[in-house]
């Protein structure tokens, strides 16, 4: 089938990468799209892959009663999050829901046991094997392009299939604007609605809206909630920001104490010398909820003290920010009166 019109947008997404040295049957060995077509809920699950896809479902199917365990190659989950936040992540998912983290374990094969009850083997690199009654293989995306006919259109992809685009979301074909997941990062449904009005704008010459905002909320609805925005610790080491953190849990929170969410946190990030908000991380209940609050202080290039200042309803989660805030000053007190740079109160 040919389709022609003034104006294209490809939004087609995208779909999970499936290596040929796996046995993807749709029952036993599935990726992230056959796994909404299991006929039961398997009594053993093994993911592959730390990744959002990964910890999201280690955590619902755990929730269910799933003995589930996590491998992953590397040394931590969700190495995007901060490092702190990705260590709270692993520590509730395996106290709350007995997930089983295996980090650092890389797979080496996966068998399938026909005979009998269709029972899945993984053989991990240290020669371990694990047994599965289902085992969810989830690492990488690439873009569902394969069926487009875009090379004959003259649209570039990459070796991943992700269309090439411009920052209007233009493709190497003028009249074609591509936005979403099939772009690939950052692969969000936030972002990618955002991305496709941008593309029209710029196709029908509408000046409301001529980009994505940079700061991006980032949430993964994992158990429990994890989300972000801005810089992480590691982020701004590396780019060499002098910064300073505040944190607080939901423990010292009187809503926290109310629902039982006692190791959440918010962690801020903020410059030193005028506190302007560079990051925010939150873990807990409702995380994905609050991290817009911080987003919006960063659109506006606030600082800190909107936190200090504003007053939160009571008793809420939101109000955490407030003491992190107070958290992080006096963070910046102390480190400042180490250095000599601020006069000491005694008594």
């Amino acid at each position: 089938m040919r389709i022609t019109a003034d104006v294209i947008l490809i939004a087609t997404g995208s779909h999970p990468v499936r290596p040929d040295n796996v046995p993807f049957d749709g029952e036993t060995v599935v990726d992230s799209d056959t796994l909404l077509t299991l006929p039961s809920i398997p009594g053993r699950m093994v993911v592959i892959g730390g990744g959002v896809i990964g910890c999201e479902y280690a955590g619902t199917f755990a929730a269910l009663g799933v003995r589930v365990t996590l491998v992953n190659a590397r040394e931590r989950l969700l190495t995007q999050l901060d490092a702190e936040v990705s260590e709270a992540l692993r520590a509730e998912m395996t106290r709350r829901l007995g997930v089983q983290v295996m980090l650092n374990a890389e797979v080496t094969e996966i068998r399938v046991d026909t005979d009998g009850n269709r029972i899945a083997t993984v053989v991990l690199n240290d020669g371990s094997e694990i047994a599965a009654d289902c085992v969810l293989y989830s690492i990488g995306r690439s873009g569902a392009t394969e069926e487009l006919g875009l090379e004959e259109a003259g649209v570039r992809t990459n070796p991943r299939g992700f269309i090439l685009v411009d920052d209007n979301y233009r493709t190497t074909v003028p009249s074609i604007f591509a936005a979403g997941d099939v772009i690939g990062f950052p692969a969000l449904a936030s972002t990618s609605m955002e991305q496709a009005r941008v593309a029209m704008c710029h196709a029908f010459d509408l000046r409301y809206k001529q980009r994505v905002h940079p700061v991006l909320p980032y949430g993964v609805w994992t158990v429990p909630e994890v989300a972000m925005v801005g810089e992480t610790e590691e982020t701004a080491r590396a780019k060499e920001i002098s910064y300073e953190i505040g944190k607080s849990s939901f423990r010292s929170n009187m809503r926290g104490q109310i629902i039982g969410d006692l190791d959440g946190f918010i962690k801020l990030i903020f410059r030193r010398d005028d506190q302007r908000l560079l990051g925010c991380s939150i873990v807990g209940e409702g995380a994905c909820e609050l991290i817009h609050l911080a987003a919006a202080v960063m659109n506006f290039e606030g600082t800190i003290d909107y936190f200090i200042q504003a007053v939160f309803n009571y008793p809420t989660l939101s109000d955490v920010y407030k003491y992190a805030a107070y958290d992080g000053l006096q963070r910046l007190a102390r480190r400042i009166g180490a250095s000599g740079g601020l006069p000491r109160v005694e008594g």
